[in-house]
Formats: C-alpha cells, structure tokens, sequence
C-alpha cells in the first residue's frame, strides 16, 4: 500500500512538472522578440547622435502639433497621397546621426516601430520615378534598400521586416546596415556616449556629441590661431542636451571637459553669454528674455551643467513663437490669377505708372537735400 502510495505521488509530481514545463514553453513561443531599437543602427564611431522619442511627444501638448502636421514631399504633394500610407503614423522612434569622418554633410536617419517593408520599398520606388529616376532594389544584408541609378550619392533608403528603416549616403547606410546586422559595433557599445547620455538623463528628445582627439586638435588650432592663450572651449571632450517630459518640462545640457580649471572658465563665459541674450531686445520680444535668465549654469569639476524647467503652458506658448516664426521665414506662395483671367498674361509690373491696387503701399517721397524729390 505504501508502495502504491509513493508510485502515485511520483507520477503525479512528474505530471505537474511536465505540464509546468509545457506551458513554460507554449508561453515563450508566444512572446514576440524585443522591437529593435533604432540606436542598434547607428556606427559606433558617431559624432552627434539625436533621438526622438515619438509617443511620449505625441503625448505632449507643447510638441504634439509638430507631429500631427500633414508631411509633403517636395514637388510630389502629401506622403499619404503618394504611398497610400503615412510611414511616419506607426513609428515611435527617430534618430539622428553624423558620422565623425566623412565627407561633410553625410548623414543616417534611422526610425524604428511599425514598419510596412514591402509598401515602404514599393512608395520609395515611386517618388524615384515620378522624379524622373530609375528605382534600382538591392538586398545588403538583411535590408532590401532602394536608389536613384541615374543620380548616383544622392541617398539610399533601406528597410528591412519589422524594421528599422535607415536612409543614408551610399557608404553611410552600409555601416549602418552593419551595425543593425551585428557586423560592428553600435553606439551603444561607446562609452563615451554612454557617459553623455546617463548626465542627460531620460529624455524624450536628446542628442549627444562626443569628439575625436583630432576633431579636438583642429578646434584648438582654429580656437587659438598662431598659437595664442588656449580657449576654454579647446577643453571639451563630449556635450549633450536632453528635454525630459512631465508636469514640468526639464531641459538639461552638459559638458564633459578635459580639465577642471577651463570648465569653469566655460562656465563663466557662458553665463555671461546667456546675461547678454537675455537683455537682447530680439529675444525679449519673442519671450525667451526670461527663459534664458532662469538657465542655472554651474561647473561640477570637469563636468558643466545647465538646468531649466518650465510648465507645460510655457513650453507650449514658446513652442507657438517658435512656430508662428517658421512660418513667416518661409516664401509667400506666387500670387495667381482669378480663373478668368488664366492664360491672359500676367497683370502689369508694379510702377508702369497705372493706378496702385488697393493693398499697395505707396512710400511717400522723400526731400533730396537740393530740393529735388526722390
């Protein structure tokens, strides 16, 4: 009887493990991998890396509007009217980067979330042609990317399932092709970066700079000519800057200095830099006078910091300014004619001696010190 007894337990111990160690694995099955993340793209050897964290500035009142706006293709109309879909409405990442050799103006865009692989390829191939280009796909890698042959170097864009989508210059993407493949080594593996990043903190948006000893040599002989007194700004080594979203919106920036003396030196010039912004009548006008004299600045040893908050409604008025200010920076449309007068020519030049239409200024003359007019 006891026999039986422990027989009976065994078994049923073994019926509960293995059943355990069923649904263990079902389970494992049934979790998708980790979405990759657009930082897994981008060269080690960067040096300037920005980041957008998408939702959480859909998630702001102050930045949402940037995000909603209709994109266009330049000459082409709405991203939506040409694809048949908005690439950017499933993304929740963007990084920016800018390889720290190369030529100057190449650059990698990388974003990561919801990506459509096959309609993103078959939307690039479109703006090639209606361009008047010729789409040629390649595979490289574990990515099918899309160019222009007849316009070679003016930039790839490459995807791959489930992402990321990478747009570069030829050699460019290639490395960052690499390093989204596991081929070299990521910006996450750099220390440097890393460092900048964990003084920054979280942040919605951020961006980091870390500096080549020969970037850093060039400095110094452009800062200090012929050999004069060394610049404080010589002494930089990386910087960063993030902007952190909340019931306050924190902005923080740092810069890692190779010495304690010209840190603070920095820091010094800095704050006076920001006194003098900040009575500028320009920038009073627009409402950063007072932003700007809330900027705490302070060297901590080889590490200089500078810290601002403001609420919500504040970062939403300037972020408005700010708008309203791009908006007059860009060239009024070309006037057209009514309908009924299309293909009629166009209207006189102004000062052909007609009549001036009634929204026309007309400067009064001015006495020429001989008493002639002008």
């Amino acid at each position: 009887m006891q026999t039986r007894t422990r027989d009976g337990l065994a078994l049923l111990l073994a019926g509960a493990l293995l059943g355990g160690g069923i649904a263990w694995l079902l389970g494992r099955r049934q979790e998708s991998p980790p979405a990759p993340s657009a930082l897994d793209a981008v060269p080690a050897d960067a040096l300037l890396v920005a980041s957008l964290d998408l939702p959480a500035l859909r998630a702001s009142k102050a930045f949402a509007s940037f995000l909603r706006e209709e994109r266009e293709i330049p000459g082409l109309g709405k991203v939506r009217d040409v694809c048949g879909f908005d690439p950017m409405a499933g993304l929740t990442e963007v990084v920016l980067a800018i390889p720290a050799a190369g030529e100057g103006g190449d650059f990698g865009l990388v974003a990561a979330g919801a990506v459509q692989s096959e309609a993103l390829l078959t939307c690039a191939s479109k703006v090639v042609e209606a361009r008047g280009g010729q789409p040629v796909v390649t595979q490289i890698g574990s990515f099918h990317a899309v160019r222009d042959s007849s316009a070679e170097g003016r930039g790839e864009i490459a995807v791959r399932p489930g992402g990321p989508i990478l747009l570069g210059g030829g050699a460019y993407l290639r490395a960052m092709i690499d390093a989204a493949d596991g081929r070299a080594e990521p910006v996450r593996e750099s220390a440097a970066h890393r460092e900048v990043a964990r003084e920054v903190g979280e942040a919605a948006a951020r961006v980091t700079v870390v500096l080549t000893p020969e970037q850093r040599a060039e400095l110094e002989r452009e800062l200090a000519p012929g050999g004069g007194a060394r610049s404080p700004a010589a002494s930089v080594v990386a910087a960063g800057a993030g902007v952190a979203l909340g019931p306050e919106i924190a902005v923080r920036g740092v810069v890692l200095c190779d010495a304690e003396a010209p840190c603070a030196e920095l820091g010094a010039r800095l704050r006076a830099a920001r006194d003098a912004r900040a009575e500028d009548l320009a920038t009073r006008l627009i409402g950063f006078g007072a932003l700007l004299q809330r900027v705490e600045i302070a060297a901590e040893g080889k590490e200089l910091h500078a810290r601002v908050s403001l609420s919500a409604e504040e970062a939403s008025a300037l972020v408005a300014r700010l708008a309203s200010l791009r908006a007059l920076e860009r060239p009024a449309p070309a006037p057209r004619l009514p309908p009924a007068l299309e293909g009629r020519g166009a209207p006189p030049p102004a000062g052909d001696g007609g009549a001036p239409s009634p929204d026309e200024v007309v400067a009064p003359r001015r006495a020429e010190p001989d008493g002639g007019a002008r």
